[in-house]
């Protein structure tokens, strides 16, 4: 390789630069005589050839000191273009990228604050995108979704009511837009399966009509689906889902058709199906329950979810206009069960997905959006102050013949080349962050079959976000760097930096600051939310109790005797094991679903409401110990016991919502209500003998949650929560025991066992989507607020260093500590303080964006204002203190002299 070094020096003597200056200089075009030189040797000439043109770039000897030294005055003429002839775009291309990767080699610090810096936000954009993708872009994986529709009955309080077995057979039949319709019921319970090594072992089950499949869309992989004939047989067939098939029967083709034994009883499978068929629920197979000839008394039973799916060009209006005249027959001829009853139709993927969900992708796509603008402001600055650092540089290289649309050229593309670096490394941060997201999102937040996945155009989105970002915002950098004249940029004395570019930068961190501002606004009172459902009044006590769903074999217990003493042999077991204190029964947990539902309800003796509206209340089975075992306080009245048998007068416990609701100040005790499920049967009544204090239904819940408590020993379920709360320590180590206690009365393994989890987990269950949107945007907060205070720490820095010299005839001239820091934070607080304004009046604007996903705090909390700007002057501080620390230790003499 030729030496070069020599000759430049000889052709700059003639300047008398400073000799640091000289030594950039050299060691600039030493690279760009490099870079030709190796250009004309791929090229094909040879080593005396090459070296001879790429020295005609410096001219004659005396030539470019001739050509500079009016570069030194004040009013530069206009500069000659010596150097080589044109070249083609494609070469000035590769030699930009060749110059581009060495200038960036030698400034590793630069570069990883860079790159780091997109991988942040680009990463955590494409993560957030493949959430938004997988809930409002990407189609559901059915067989043409949009001709699939959701079907709930509607009243005058409720739009989303779920479908009798008489109604949907009427619709089916009546509706003249549907090929198909059917139901299937929204929870999902278990069912035992017995293995041909005699050992027994919980299933997931979810109770389905004939044509549910047909319905969504979705063909069978292996065998049939299941059929109207199935429906009229009355048959115990099943359908298994793919993963179950795979796992458990090793994928047989041979299974369809053949037998397994579920509760004790034989049950065909039919066929098998894509696990896409888990949209409607998360299970290992599909039971169909028979509702053809349903009897009348079923028409008050609304228990199925129903979904239809339309004939080919009718319109989702034309639909509603069908099923809402049908509904009007029903409730002329039904009147006791279906007057005021009418239907609403919604698409699948929106009711699937649902509003909640699709606000929650929508705010994360919108915080991590500002996430990336903040990172790009943060590159943009890095960029700016790198460009104002060279500006003597790209002054030079103008003075030898490079215009500006070439300097932005090359400034342009180091700028894309950190973008793509950028992007490439934020491409793996997503893929890596898309891991870990499933063991991060709450249970429940996903349909089942709804996944995320980092395809094609989530890379599609990370190389055009890097390209966009390395043009949008290294275009600025590269224009005010290439503003100055050459003449103004070389004249300048060798030890300071040219200036340029300062309002830019105060304007981008400003910026930042106010985004900033904007996200922890949000994560404040998204965090102030979590509080308030976390330390919401429950209603019972017990910090510690364990609870496991247990379904016995009905087949085996089939009165509610023999049901009775299974339960009450289980609970003596449980009780007399080491380390409990008390057991219990009960049908819902507090803050879990509700598998009873509700019942009818009024009060014995009142007339009935004016507007024809039969009120409902949350309908639970307890064992007489349950209000002691979870420390569920009765304030009125007396908890369930001995006296409340089968056969004894029907008793009930009601709690305080409920007498506010329906007593109106009178004493409930003694009091008679009628419970039904069906209005046209006769209603079931019972007295109240109790009034147990209100407990939740969900932690967020506005409106008064009314309950009616009646005994397990008078109306035993065919499945209950046991309840086991020790005397001491952590509940779930109590599982083990209480799981062999059981088997020990279930001695032939006919009893599922699943749900084992304490009260603790499902309170956290039941916050889970607060939690995941209070964490996540927390955390984006903290990163973007940690990003604006780097920018302002950077510009900060940037000042301190350029005004070393005149902050050192400051203190010479007698200026104290003080007023030195004082020159130097007042800049940045003046940038933090428009950046908070801003802030705060577009979280005032947009505060109402949150105000669905808000309890318990206004979107305007003054509270969470107030800690925002303590959090922000904290941080302020932190970065402030290194420049203002460095600035106040400015020695005079050794800044003078440095100059």
């Amino acid at each position: 390789m030729p030496e070069w070094t020599s000759h430049i020096r000889a052709r700059l003597a003639a300047l008398k630069l400073h000799p640091a200056r000289e030594a950039e200089i050299v060691e600039e075009l030493s690279q760009h005589l490099e870079l030709e030189y190796d250009e004309l040797r791929r090229g094909g000439a040879t080593d005396e050839d090459a070296r001879r043109l790429a020295m005609d770039e410096l001219l004659g000897a005396e030539a470019l000191a001739r050509y500079m030294r009016p570069l030194r005055q004040a009013n530069a003429p206009s500069p000659l273009q010596p150097g080589a002839p044109r070249r083609s775009l494609l070469r000035d291309l590769a030699q930009d990228l060749r110059y581009a990767f060495g200038t960036l080699r030698r400034q590793p610090g630069f570069v990883a604050g860079a790159v780091l810096t997109l991988a942040l936000g680009i990463g955590a954009n494409s993560a957030i995108l493949s959430l938004v993708d997988a809930t409002l872009l990407r189609p559901l994986p059915i067989s043409e979704p949009a001709r699939v529709v959701m079907i709930s009955e509607r009243t005058a309080t409720s739009v989303d009511e779920r479908v009798s077995p008489n109604n949907l057979l009427d619709f089916a039949e009546r509706g003249r837009s549907f090929d198909v319709i059917a139901g299937f019921m929204g929870g999902v319970g278990g069912m035992v399966m017995g293995g041909a090594d005699g050992m027994a072992e919980t299933v997931s089950r979810q109770w389905v009509t004939a044509g549910v499949f047909d319905a969504l869309g979705i063909t069978p992989i292996a065998g049939r689906t299941l059929s109207q004939d199935d429906d009229r047989k009355r048959a115990n067939v099943v359908v298994l889902s793919e993963s179950f098939w795979r796992t458990r029967f090793n994928a047989d083709p041979s299974l369809a058709g053949h037998d397994i034994r579920l509760d004790g009883e034989p049950f065909t499978v039919v066929g098998v199906v894509p696990d896409s068929a888990q949209l409607i629920g998360k299970t290992d197979l599909w039971a169909m329950i028979p509702i053809a000839g349903a009897p009348p008394r079923a028409r008050a039973a609304h228990i199925f979810q129903v979904v239809g799916r339309l004939k080919p060009g009718v319109t989702l209006a034309a639909a509603d206009a069908d099923l809402s005249a049908v509904a009007s027959a029903l409730a002329q001829e039904y009147p006791k069960t279906n007057d005021g009853r009418g239907v609403a139709l919604e698409p699948f993927d929106a009711a699937i997905i649902g509003a909640d969900l699709r606000q929650t992708s929508m705010l994360f796509l919108g915080v991590v959006a500002f996430v990336l603008l903040i990172c790009c402001a943060n590159v943009a600055n890095l960029l700016l102050a790198r460009a104002t650092a060279r500006s003597r540089d790209l002054a030079l290289r103008s003075a030898l013949g490079a215009d500006r649309p070439r300097l932005i050229r090359q400034l342009l593309t180091e700028s894309l080349v950190l973008s793509i670096v950028g992007g490439a490394l934020g491409l793996a941060l997503g893929a890596a962050i898309l891991q870990v997201a499933p063991s991060l999102i709450p249970d429940g937040l996903l349909p089942p079959a709804v996944t995320l996945t980092f395809d094609m155009r989530l890379v599609a989105f990370c190389a055009g976000a890097a390209l966009i970002v390395g043009l949008l915002f290294g275009l600025a950098p590269a224009w005010q760097a290439t503003a100055l004249q050459s003449a103004q940029a070389l004249a300048q004395d060798s030890r300071t930096t040219v200036g340029g570019g300062g309002r830019l930068r105060n304007v981008l961190v400003a910026g930042e600051v106010a985004m900033a501002v904007l996200l922890l606004v949000g994560a404040g009172l998204l965090l102030r939310t979590l509080l308030a459902v976390q330390n919401v009044d429950r209603g019972y006590r017990a910090e510690s109790v364990l609870t496991m769903l247990v379904d016995p074999l009905g087949s085996e217990y089939p009165t509610a005797e023999k049901l009775l003493q299974f339960y009450d042999a289980v609970e003596q077991e449980a009780r007399a094991l080491p380390g409990v204190r008390s057991t219990a029964w009960a049908s819902t947990l507090p803050l879990g679903f509700s598998y009873e539902g509700s019942r009818f309800v009024s009060v014995v003796g009142d007339p009935p409401p004016q507007d024809g509206r039969q009120p409902a209340a949350d309908y639970q089975v307890v064992s007489a110990s349950y209000f002691q075992a979870v420390d569920l306080p009765v304030v009125s009245g007396r908890a369930f016991d001995e006296r409340d048998l089968r056969g004894a007068v029907p008793v009930c416990i009601v709690n305080e919502a409920f007498v506010r609701a329906h007593l109106q100040g009178r004493s409930p005790i003694g009091m008679r209500i009628s419970l039904g499920a069906d209005p046209e049967a006769k209603p079931e009544e019972r007295e109240i003998v109790g009034v147990a204090r209100q407990i939740k239904g969900r932690p967020d819940e506005t409106e008064a949650f009314e309950q009616v408590y009646v005994p397990m020993a008078q109306d035993p379920p065919g499945d209950m929560f046991l309840v086991v709360r020790p005397l001491s320590g952590s509940a779930s180590v109590l599982a083990p025991s209480v799981r062999a206690a059981i088997a020990r009365v279930d001695k032939q393994q006919l009893v599922s066992v699943r749900s084992v989890m304490t009260l603790e987990d499902v309170a956290w269950e039941a916050t889970g989507r607060h939690r995941f949107r209070a964490v996540l945007v927390t955390a984006f907060a903290g990163l973007a607020l940690l990003l604006a205070m780097v920018g302002l720490f950077g510009i900060l820095a940037y000042s301190v260093q350029r005004r070393m010299r005149d902050l050192g005839v400051r203190r010479a001239l007698g200026a104290t500590t003080g007023d030195v820091v004082r020159s130097v934070v007042g800049g940045a607080a003046r940038v933090l303080a428009i950046g908070l304004v801003v802030g705060v009046v577009l979280s005032i604007a947009l505060g109402r964006v949150l105000q669905s996903m808000l309890f318990g705090v206004q979107p305007w909390d003054p509270v969470t204002f107030v800690l925002v700007i303590v959090v922000l002057g904290l941080t302020a501080l932190v970065a402030v203190a290194g420049p203002a620390w460095k600035a106040a230790r400015v020695d005079p003499v050794v800044a003078l002299r440095s100059e």
